[in-house]
């Protein structure tokens, strides 16, 4: 099994027992900002929703921002980023709860792609190596985690701070700790 696609099954069971234990996810219905994700399940101004699995798309998602920085992306954020649609769930984890960021629909990539760049961009600032955001603590944001770029580590960092810290060797290993920690809440 290639990474991306254990990576992707890996992704499938954290969001099922998600809902299982913290579900039904139910968002204020904007018919501005329509997604996939969405079900015909209303409750007043709330409408059902559950992360969906994304079509194939021909070019890898991440592409634009790789170019812009001049560096290859992970096969695993590739994946992570092109696997679901989703909207944030909080998520209990060992480092504080925290929400996955994925996109909520395909019409979200351009912001999601600019807010990726700035947060490289402000790395760079810091004269740190680049690593793309995947999510943040809750319910303030005050801690992001991040892929490096160039070993696929998964960090937390802290805005307009310098420090980092090693949180898991890869994607998989960081999203394997998620699903745990979930079972066990």
């Amino acid at each position: 099994m290639t990474e991306g696609l254990a990576l992707t099954e890996t992704l499938a069971s954290l969001f099922s027992e998600a809902e299982a234990r913290l579900g039904p996810f139910f968002v204020e219905d904007d018919p501005a900002w329509p997604s996939p994700c969405l079900e015909d399940e209303r409750l007043g101004n709330q409408r059902r929703w559950r992360p969906t699995r994304q079509q194939p798309r021909p070019g890898a998602p991440l592409a634009g921002l790789g170019d812009a920085l001049g560096r290859a992306i992970p096969e695993s954020l590739q994946a992570f980023y092109s696997s679901f649609y989703s909207d944030p769930i909080p998520l209990p984890s060992p480092w504080e709860e925290l929400s996955l960021t994925l996109p909520w629909s395909e019409a979200e990539w351009p912001r999601l792609l600019e807010n990726q760049l700035g947060h490289c961009l402000q790395q760079k600032r810091f004269r740190l190596p680049p690593a793309p955001f995947i999510a943040v603590r809750e319910p303030d944001g005050n801690g992001i985690f991040s892929v490096l770029m160039e070993t696929g580590a998964v960090v937390l960092e802290w805005p307009g701070r310098r420090e980092r810290e090693l949180i898991a060797p890869d994607l998989g290993a960081f999203l394997d700790h998620l699903l745990t920690q979930l079972r066990q809440a």
